[in-house]
């Protein structure tokens, strides 16, 4: 227990200081995060209690983006996140939110954080922080384009607008 302690708040650490690194277990990666291969496919219990999978977005291009409530970035881009979804409900262009709840203090915290916010997308919660270790999450927000086909064609560290994501979606 005191390792684990140890573990998360070194996590805390290093995400406070732009460096987060959630990979404290050595990774045997199921897929891929890398630009121009097949994305890793993940299974999340959303906020809503329900399921969301990746790969059941096939055919449709998919936005995918890692956040935390605590990140001051991440909240400065939801207004855009919420933005393009809108503009894109009706192009075959899916978002879903990861949040990384494996370094946030509470699962019910983020549930609260997120009904208060009516997002028109899915958010995901990586509870034990698999999904930011496969897609190789080294900081936050953290955002990757996967194409109809299923393969990642584009990594974006950092915060996002609505232009940056539909300009990248132009590009496939």
């Amino acid at each position: 227990m005191k390792k684990r302690l140890l573990l998360r708040i070194l996590a805390f650490f290093f995400v406070l200081n732009g460096l987060f690194i959630p990979d404290f277990v050595a990774a045997g990666e199921l897929g891929s995060a890398t630009v121009g291969e097949k994305a890793a496919n993940f299974t999340l219990k959303t906020v809503d209690g329900k399921s969301m999978n990746l790969a059941d977005l096939r055919g449709k291009v998919v936005v995918v983006n890692f956040w935390t409530t605590w990140c001051d970035y991440c909240q400065e881009e939801i207004e855009e996140l919420v933005k393009f979804s809108k503009d894109t409900k009706s192009s075959n262009v899916e978002l879903l939110g990861v949040n990384v709840t494996a370094s946030e203090r509470s699962e019910r915290g983020v549930i609260q954080f997120v009904n208060g916010l009516n997002l028109p997308f899915p958010i995901g919660l990586d509870v034990q922080g698999e999904v930011s270790r496969m897609y190789k999450i080294i900081g936050i927000p953290t955002t990757y384009i996967i194409d109809r086909e299923g393969i990642v064609r584009k990594k974006i560290l950092g915060p996002v607008t609505g232009d940056m994501l539909k300009h990248a979606i132009s590009q496939l």
